[in-house]
């Protein structure tokens, strides 16, 4: 019997849980949380802003 063991994404924030070969990378190759969109890295900042000035406009 052959065991895989798969890498899997944990969003720290929201808790959602996906094999991390089906999650979307942040231009720096950091995650993207599918659940909530959270990202960990030098962009989660700047993606932060610019999501708060598009609901503020």
């Amino acid at each position: 019997m052959e065991i895989v063991d798969r890498a899997t994404f944990t969003c720290d924030d929201c808790g959602a849980s996906a094999p991390s070969f089906g999650i979307e990378y942040d231009d720096l190759g950091y995650p993207v949380c599918p659940g909530c969109d959270h990202v960990v890295g030098p962009l989660a900042r700047r993606r932060a802003d610019a999501s708060t000035r598009r609901r503020v406009s």
